[in-house]
This record gives C-alpha cells, structure tokens and sequence, in this order.
C-alpha cells in the first residue's frame, strides 16, 4: 500500500513540475545558458559601442554571459533583426537596437513587424551633428551652404541608409532648400570613415561616436539637429541647424535613441528578469560614465514609456521617408499611423 501511495505521490509531482514548466513556458530558471545579443550593424557604431557597454553592466546581476554579436546589412540593420525575429522568442537571442531599424518596414519587403511587436529597453542617445572633413574649406553653415548652391549636388554628405541619420542629413536638400547630394553606408562608422578619408564633405552622426574626431581635428561640427544649441565639452557651443536653415524647425527634434529589444510575445518571466537587469544596468556608475563618455543623454526607459517613445519615433521617421520618396512601401501598408 505504501509503495503504491508513494508512486501516486510520486506521478502528482511529476505532473505538478510539468505543468508549472508549460505554464511559465519553461523559463523559470532564466537565464540558464548565455544569451546572444545581436547588433544588426558593424562594430564600432553607436548601437555597438552601447550594447557591449549594457551587456558588461547587465552581467553582473543577470546571471549568465550576454554575448555580443554584430550581424550587419539589410539596410537600416534588417539581416540581424530579421535573424533575432526568427529565433526562437525565449529571450536566448534579444536584438540591440536604435531608432534606426524602426524604419525597416518601410525600407524594406522583408519584415513586416512593426514597434508595437517588440518590447524595448531604451538606454540613451547623443545629440545629432553636422560635420565637414577638415581639409574641406568649409568651417561655418553658411560657407556650407554657399558651397552647396555653388555646385549643386556636388557636395556630398554621408549618412547611414536609411534611419535617423539619413533623414538628418537629407532634411537641408529635402526641406531647406541646400542643394547638398548624399551618400549612404551601411552604418554610422562606415558614413563617419567616409567623411573623415574625404570620400565625402560632410557627414551626419552623434555626437558619441564622432568625439574622439572632433577632438583629433579630423572632423568640425557646424551645427546640431535641434532646435537649439549644444555646449560641446571643450569646443564650446555649435549652433543649432535652424539658425541658418530655418525651414526645418518642424521636422525637430529627431533624436536618437539606444538599446535593446525582444519580441513582444517572450514570456513575461524573461521580460521582468531582463527588466531586472536592465535597471541595475542603469544605475550603476559604469554606465553613467559611459553616457558622460558619449556625450549623451540617459533615458532608462522600459515597458510603455519605451513603446510611446518608440511608436512615436516610427510615425515621424516613416512617414517622412514616404514624402521624401525613399519607402519601398508605404508606412500605411504596415499600419503605422501618421503622426
């Protein structure tokens, strides 16, 4: 009798663990194994240079290894993000992300999977800069902007294909009137080379991961995409783009934005162990000396405030490719709203 209560016992068990295990998915231990983290661009970047700091800082309280893996092309960094869509969604391959990939939709016939199907965490950003090579001649907007109407097209001013920075660099041809032409790279670093080897004359970048440039003498800035100025440490003030091409005040500020992001279907368990991370990440000193490093602004946002963010970023960026002419499809295909 004892023996067969203790098989009944036994089967109960057994039954009980499987059935915590389906209804939590499997993932009460998470993490149990390393998680790959990919960055859909080359290394070097904003998004790269931010998620290896992030995964360093998440470590420590996360448990396991988070390894980082670059995986560019796909244009605004759809190959990597299309890899993580397609993996399995139990937050073993979770995707470092900007603002950027928010216009894959639109960009490419690819993916179809807009922000409201991911789940954000968003770190921080650096303000936006117009730069020109140093042995360009050009050292002020306006000289810029002679030198664009000068010779129209001719001045070229690269960008990343696609995103935030091609939207920026396109905003003075596309609104304000200066003839300038563009040439797209895949990726912040390989448009910020370009500028700086005088494949181009200008370039549109953060102000993170042109700093080590400005101070080399390699690059100058003329002005930040915003509204109003920024205090660069040890330059001192850089104009803001409106006070010489007022015509795209509406378009700002376009802001870039970095971080990480899962599916939006990975169970909840992984997402509050994430989260978990995410926040001790945040608060601690290394990252606030990176964000000082890259001259950026810390957001820490999670859960809704990182989806209106994200959402409202969309809308803007998409439906201002799709005026500009440059969408493979349109914004409205996908069902992103206009803002």
């Amino acid at each position: 009798m004892r023996k067969k209560l203790s098989l009944v016992v036994a089967v109960i068990l057994v039954v009980a663990t499987m059935f915590t295990a389906c209804s939590t998915g499997g993932t009460e231990k998470y993490p149990t194994r390393p998680v790959n983290l990919i960055v859909p661009f080359g290394a070097g970047g904003g998004t790269d240079v931010w998620n290896r700091a992030l995964a360093a800082a998440m470590e420590k309280s996360f448990g396991q290894k988070i390894l980082v893996n670059n995986m560019p092309g796909g244009g605004p960094g759809g190959t990597g993000t299309a890899y993580v869509w397609g993996q399995k969604h139990d937050g073993y391959s979770i995707i470092g992300t900007s603002e950027t990939p928010l216009t894959i939709p639109v960009m490419t016939q690819d993916m179809n999977q807009t922000s409201k199907d991911w789940e954000y965490f968003i770190a921080g950003g650096s303000p936006g800069l117009l730069l020109v090579n140093k042995n360009s001649g050009i050292k002020d907007m306006q000289s810029l902007i002679d030198a664009a109407n000068a010779k129209p097209k001719e001045i070229k001013i690269a960008s990343t294909n696609g995103g935030l920075w091609f939207l920026l660099a396109n905003l003075l041809p596309n609104y304000g009137d200066v003839p300038l032409g563009n040439t797209t790279y895949d990726g912040s670093r390989p448009a910020i080379t370009a500028c700086v080897s005088g494949e181009t004359v200008a370039v549109a970048a953060s102000a993170g991961e042109v700093a080590d440039f400005i101070k080399s003498g390699d690059l100058i800035p003329l002005a930040v995409f915003d509204k109003e100025g920024y205090d660069f440490p040890g330059l001192g003030q850089i104009e803001a783009i409106i006070s010489k091409v007022p015509a795209v005040d509406k378009y700002l500020p376009l802001k870039q934005f970095i971080g990480f992001a899962v599916p939006k279907d990975v169970p909840e368990e992984v997402k509050s162990k994430l989260k978990e991370a995410f926040a001790a990440a945040m608060s601690s000193e290394e990252i606030k000396k990176f964000a000082d490093e890259q001259y950026a602004v810390i957001y820490n946002l999670t859960g809704e405030e990182a989806s209106k963010l994200t959402a409202s970023a969309e809308s803007t960026m998409c439906w201002m490719l799709q005026d500009m002419g440059k969408t493979t499809r349109s914004p409205e295909d996908t069902k992103i709203p206009k803002p």
